[in-house]
């Protein structure tokens, strides 16, 4: 039971590096895209197409992204 539950943690740990990574792969292609000059609709396009994002999301991203360039 001890064990199970350092397991549970250990893999909680992992997980939350897994979503932080996928959070700065998101961040780092919308930054490209929009440094590239790419049409906003594509980048949303290609935002819920490769990272399954809702338009929501990938609309967000790209606004963070623009204050940060």
């Amino acid at each position: 039971d001890v064990l199970e539950g350092i397991r549970a943690k250990a893999q909680e740990h992992i997980d939350d590096a897994v979503f932080e990574e996928r959070i700065v792969g998101i961040q780092n292609a919308t930054a490209a895209l929009i440094e590239a000059n790419i049409d906003e609709e594509r980048i949303i396009f290609l935002l819920q197409k490769y990272w399954d994002l809702r338009r929501s999301e990938a609309v967000e991203f790209i606004s963070v992204e623009k204050t940060k360039l």
